[in-house]
């Protein structure tokens, strides 16, 4: 019998690639979106769907799926960026308890008993853990006794909520198709052939039948629809280093951008639960330079830090007067060598440091809570100005999150907008704007950009233009893409 005593959660993730896919372009949420790859057969199977999409499943032929959805959107299955975007989720639920247990793509199990202390009670446990996940992924929570009564829970649970189940388990999973079991795919197949459709179908069966007909994989199931199992949370080994990693918008030399990035990755790194109570003995500075280059610093502390603020003090004044081998496209950094309470007294103004951590951590807490009722990219952030001078707009300035977890970490601001231009003798005429507006236009001024040296070539003529209505605004043609935009000068 299941330890009745035992709680075990289940954050699960659901239209895991499709949700990804329409995070990246908002455009598709109004779409009816397949997912397909050809990793395990020659022809492409079904991977995922959006959940609009009824009466296929995964690992059907795309052929089948299409014949039934003509007009549905396609897309390969991008499994790097989904498990890149998946291993950011498990990180942040890391921070809350190390034993958990990745399952499936969008499915986390969690050994959660005794965690409510730490939190005040089971429901402030739950929301941190539902809060802690990016909003467009639209998390949902189950908490039983085992990990498939967990896992049932959490598929009834509304996005953004959840659902516990300890008492009446079977009667509760009783309703669910089989084909939520974790068994083979024909041992599914079979069950439906002998008219078993509901896991309440399989529990009334007896033992031998079950045996006879569908071997270990059957007992299995039946020891699963009468919750009769128990489970343990499998953990990995405590985490014996952090790396943490950005990509700037643009290729950069300044040492103000990366200043500014590697404090945003040190207090990242110390956002983790597996530094709680830590300090470091190390840090490993890797820089990605336009030309395959790379540069490497790594700093042994002769007095382990605890505390971001100081080892972002640390760094600066270490690495104050680097010269730069060259432009900075991405920067990782490794913290490693952990030890526990240090046995000297950390600090005369320790409580300066408590402070400024506790406005940092009140910020964040804005931030997601911000995000979390109105969906955006970013809410909070900060503005860091790389060349006030630079003639491309868009290379002036960064925009930097308040939180250190969210995806859109280090943004440039000040984008161009793709227009349609109509031109006449090379000249702007008409112009549509993608609001829906048709603007007849006068060139006032113009002027052009051509810094063919550096590693992404720019070539642009800008011209400042006024409408009909006197409305004044600057727009250029990239002699690269051939393509016009508007963008603010």
């Amino acid at each position: 019998m299941s330890n009745r005593n035992s709680k075990i959660g289940c954050l699960l993730i659901t239209h895991f690639g499709v949700k990804s896919e329409i995070n990246k372009n908002p455009a598709l949420s109004d779409n009816e979106i397949i997912l397909y790859s050809c990793e395990s057969s020659k022809l492409p199977v079904v991977e995922d769907f959006s959940k609009t999409i009824k009466n296929i499943s995964k690992g059907i032929p795309l052929s089948s799926a299409l014949s039934r959805y003509p007009d549905s959107v396609r897309f390969e299955f991008d499994r790097k960026n989904y498990e890149q975007i998946f291993a950011s989720v498990i990180s942040n639920i890391a921070r809350i308890t190390p034993k958990i247990e990745r399952s499936g793509l969008g499915i986390i199990y969690l050994n959660i008993h005794g965690l409510s202390e730490m939190y005040g009670s089971e429901a402030k446990l739950v929301t941190h853990i539902l809060d802690s996940i990016p909003y467009f992924l639209e998390p949902r929570f189950g908490i039983s006794v085992n990990k498939f009564s967990a896992y049932a829970a959490a598929i009834s649970s509304t996005p953004g909520g959840s659902t516990k189940i300890l008492k009446n388990i079977d009667a509760f999973l009783a309703t669910f198709n089989v084909d939520i079991l974790p068994v083979k795919k024909s041992t599914i197949i079979n069950f439906h052939k002998f008219g078993m459709h509901t896991i309440g179908d399989i529990a009334a069966q007896d033992y031998g039948l079950i045996y006879s007909k569908f071997g270990d994989d059957g007992s299995r199931a039946l020891s699963l629809s009468r919750a009769e199992n128990s489970d343990y949370i499998s953990f990995n080994k405590p985490v014996q280093n952090i790396t943490e990693h950005v990509s700037l918008p643009f290729p950069s030399d300044s040492l103000s951008i990366l200043f500014t990035t590697l404090d945003f990755l040190i207090q990242k790194a110390f956002m983790r639960s597996v530094l709680k109570n830590k300090y470091v003995r190390k840090i490993s500075i890797l820089l990605e330079l336009v030309g395959s280059q790379v540069w490497i610093k790594n700093l042994i502390l002769k007095r382990p830090l605890g505390n971001s603020n100081d080892l972002c003090l640390l760094l600066r004044s270490e690495l104050e007067d680097l010269e730069l081998p060259g432009s900075v496209d991405d920067i990782s950094i490794t913290i490693s060598d952990f030890v526990g309470e240090h046995g000297i007294q950390y600090r005369a103004f320790k409580e300066i440091h408590d402070h400024l951590d506790g406005q940092r951590d009140q910020l964040i807490k804005v931030d997601r809570h911000i995000r979390k009722k109105i969906p955006a990219k970013n809410s909070l952030y900060k503005l860091l100005t790389v060349n006030a001078e630079h003639p491309v707009p868009e290379r002036r300035a960064l925009q930097i999150s308040i939180d250190p977890d969210t995806e859109f970490s280090v943004r440039s601001i000040n984008l161009p907008q793709k227009i349609t231009v109509q031109e006449v003798n090379n000249t702007p005429k008409f112009l549509s704007l993608p609001n829906g507006d048709n603007l007849k236009v006068k060139v006032l001024d113009i002027w052009k950009i051509d810094l063919w040296w550096i590693p992404d070539p720019i070539s642009r003529t800008y011209y400042s233009i006024s409408t009909s209505d006197h409305k004044i605004m600057t727009i250029f043609k990239d002699s690269v893409g051939k393509r016009w935009y508007r963008q603010n000068y």
